[in-house]
């Protein structure tokens, strides 16, 4: 359904004569938004594509999506398994936090690398990187290669999330494309379900060696289809000249200021103290390599992995703003639920991880509903702020999670949470390539993806200390109650299932469960400020019709 263009926008927006007036008052602002704007002020022409080509070229963006989706978290049932075989305890979090320091730390890359050397190969480099972490970690002898294999994973799977998202904006329409993005939202809600229990399955049934060689025939499957049926434009001139054009400066330093902070909150009160030299020496260095970053890009570099006028377009400022307060509390939902159902209901790991279906299946049910929906009315600022208010209310709901309550209203709670992040998962990301200019699509598509996953890494990480923090001073206090249940109370740390098969009474029992539900509330109120925050973002937002030629507001206007 075409969208057709409009004169104005909606109640709150400013009109174009009234940016037009502004203009001969703040004529260095609005040069800036117009460059900004070139791109949308035309409409979006999708490459040209048979359509039986195009479903092809679909399927395996899909299973693309499928494959980095699963990585995240097909390990977290396997990885008892993985140190029991390696004798490595201690390094086991390495597994987890190796793939997402790369595949955080790149995200940003690929948006330029792929402008400059063309999205097919850089998609085909990406999935070749893909398949040999995959590989090392299969058949890796030692946990450092395993711990290896992970990093290349996150290097390959860093790619294919970004390039998935870059190349569906090439080749359809923005009328059209909220009912593709709604389809691959629901892709990495049904891998994160299955995720879990897959790994589970694995390490229990065959060996955990298979939570990463499945990897490969997927990944041989998606190669395939790419190199002989994804046909996309070439960027012209020779390597040295696209070369030239990388931010080279700017990457490192970015990577190396994400590195430096995920390491920082990974380690803060679990590795090491807070107050620890190291853990403070990372965050604040990391801040400043945050700084320098950008005044890299705004300064000194010709073609900048992060466009600094790309935050002077309001929807693209507050969307990917508003995406960095969503991804914490997205993600929190998805660690600390199955925690709940381990400690409350004495659930397995796969068990408990099959408990967050209801969470999961209403952002799938919901994602692809909502991008139909945009396709039939072209109008998503409406969805977006009612979802994002959604979201608000399922977190606070959370806080309600205690011992005594019923199954019903986990379920419906859960709903509530999924249903409005279903919304705006994918819809955000239409606002944000429909504002962006042309030439910077990709730029800013790779952008979203990084504020949301460096969100859902920063909030993962502060949640947990959270709950520890609230959880061991209880527990210390227990044990000085019940010292002969000591090894049982202080073990379940890092074992839930000894509140259950350690022989403790059930009135000791009943006091440590409800002690860690008093963390987990902890956790679940500190997430609702955060999702309050990305509504806040949204209300700005403007309505800019789908394929119109339109120019977008800048901050502030």
């Amino acid at each position: 359904m075409e969208v057709p263009p409009k004169e104005t926008t909606d109640a709150g927006d400013t009109s174009t004569i009234n940016l037009e007036s502004k203009a001969a008052s703040a004529a260095t602002t609005t040069d800036v938004i117009e460059k900004a704007s070139i791109g949308s002020q035309q409409a979006h022409t999708p490459i040209p594509m048979s359509k039986a080509r195009r479903i092809v070229v679909f399927v395996s963006l899909a299973l693309t999506m499928l494959l980095a989706s699963l990585d995240l978290t097909i390990v977290t049932t396997a990885i008892p398994k993985i140190s029991q075989e390696f004798s490595a305890l201690s390094e086991a979090t390495w597994i987890a936090t190796a793939y997402m320091l790369t595949t955080t730390a790149l995200q940003p890359l690929y948006g330029r690398l792929s402008d400059t050397f063309g999205r097919v190969p850089s998609l085909i480099v990406s999935i070749v990187v893909f398949i040999a972490g995959s590989a090392a970690c299969g058949w890796a002898q030692s946990m450092g290669v395993l711990i290896f294999g992970r990093a290349l994973q996150g290097v390959g799977g860093a790619g294919l999330v970004a390039l998935v998202f870059i190349i569906i904006s090439d080749v359809t329409s923005e009328e059209e494309r909220p009912a593709y993005l709604g389809v691959l939202g629901a892709v990495w809600s049904i891998a994160s379900v299955i995720g879990p229990v897959l790994g589970g399955v694995f390490s229990e049934k065959a060996s955990w060696r298979w939570a990463f060689l499945i990897n490969l025939p997927i990944s041989g499957v998606v190669l395939v289809i790419v190199v002989f049926f994804l046909r996309l434009p070439q960027p012209q001139g020779s390597l040295w000249a696209k070369l030239k054009k990388v931010d080279f400066l700017g990457s490192a330093v970015l990577i190396g200021a994400v590195v430096m902070l995920l390491l920082a909150l990974t380690w803060g009160g679990k590795n090491f103290p807070w107050s620890s030299a190291r853990v403070i020496c990372l965050l604040i260095f990391g801040v400043i390599m945050l700084g320098v970053f950008l005044l890299i890009e705004w300064k000194t570099s010709a073609d900048p992995t992060v466009p600094i006028p790309l935050f002077r377009i309001r929807n693209v400022s507050m969307s990917v703003l508003g995406q960095f307060f969503m991804g914490v509390g997205m993600f929190c939902p998805m660690f600390f639920i199955p925690i709940w159902y381990t400690i409350v209901k004495n659930a397995g790991s796969i068990t408990a991880g099959l408990h967050l279906l209801p969470y999961l299946l209403s952002i799938s049910l919901v994602s692809v509903a909502s991008g139909f929906l945009v396709v039939k009315t072209g109008r998503y600022r409406e969805l977006v702020i009612f979802g994002t208010a959604l979201f608000v209310v399922g977190t606070g709901l959370m806080v309600l999670f205690d011992e005594n309550i019923s199954s019903g209203k986990q379920i419906g709670f859960m709903v509530i949470m999924g249903f409005g992040l279903g919304l705006n998962i994918q819809i955000l990301l239409i606002v944000v390539q429909t504002a962006a200019p042309t030439k910077d699509m990709a730029a800013a598509t790779t952008l979203f993806l990084f504020m949301r996953i460096l969100g859902s890494s920063i909030g993962v990480a502060a949640m947990q200390s959270i709950f520890q923090n609230s959880l061991l001073p209880k527990l210390g206090v227990l044990v000085t109650q019940y010292p002969a249940f000591t090894m049982a109370i202080m073990g379940s740390v890092n074992d839930q299932s000894l509140i259950y098969t350690s022989g403790i009474p059930d009135d000791i029992r009943s006091q440590l469960v409800h002690i860690y539900v008093l963390a987990l509330r902890k956790v679940f109120i500190a997430t609702v400020p955060f999702a309050g925050i990305a509504f806040l973002f949204t209300l700005p937002l403007q309505h800019v019709p789908l394929r119109a030629n339109f120019k977008p507001l800048a901050v502030g206007e």
